[in-house]
């Protein structure tokens, strides 16, 4: 299978979850204009560690970590927990079916890389077209009540995500939107240097 096909299938997939979240449930807030509706990403929650989760930030109804293992994912359906986001690369080892282990404990698995490429190529800038997408997952995840696990391998391009979607869609300044992030548990100044590209080069 080609990567474009790929490509097109996850998108495809994609439209159909964003359009089952929206279809069960309204969750939403004003924005700072007062003039549209955006869901909750910020208000801080609390999550006890899980499994091999040492540590949870939780902003709106995302929580923020590093990957998973097999054991702690057998666990979040218990937690409330309703999908998980990886952004790590297509390519980017686990050690396991991640999908297979999310989805054979009854919750709902997306993969969506936050940087471009695959895990060899650098330098590595932020995916515009993976922040859009999860802009709208997480839109329609919380419109439907969700509670939602967003990772990657240490945390760091999960809670980088974050501060791209504020950024783009909340209107959030470069500051602000990284200190949410921080929040989340970013502290990767990779991460942070590839924000400031991806957000010098966004028009909005």
């Amino acid at each position: 299978m080609n990567y474009n096909f790929k490509s097109f299938m996850a998108k495809f997939f994609l439209s159909l979850l964003v359009g089952l979240f929206v279809a069960t449930g309204a969750n939403a807030q004003m924005d700072a204009a007062g003039s549209n509706m955006k869901p909750d990403l910020i208000s801080e929650g609390q999550q006890s560690p899980i499994g091999n989760l040492d540590k949870t930030p939780m902003l709106g109804h995302v929580v923020y970590s590093k990957q998973p293992d097999e054991a702690t994912i057998s666990k979040l359906k218990d937690e409330g927990f309703k999908m998980v986001i990886s952004v790590r690369f297509e390519d980017e080892p686990v050690g396991f079916d991640a999908r297979e282990a999310v989805e054979k404990n009854g919750m709902a698995f997306q993969q969506i890389s936050f940087y471009k490429g695959s895990i060899n190529d650098q330098p590595r800038a932020v995916d515009a077209e993976a922040i859009e997408q999860i802009s709208e997952l997480l839109s329609a995840t919380a419109a439907s009540g969700s509670k939602v696990l967003m990772h990657c391998q240490s945390g760091q391009r999960a809670a980088g995500a974050l501060a791209a979607v504020l950024y783009k869609d909340y209107g959030f300044s470069k500051d602000q939107a990284l200190d949410y992030a921080s929040k989340a548990g970013m502290t990767s100044k990779n991460v942070a240097a590839a924000l400031d590209e991806y957000m010098d080069n966004l028009k909005r």
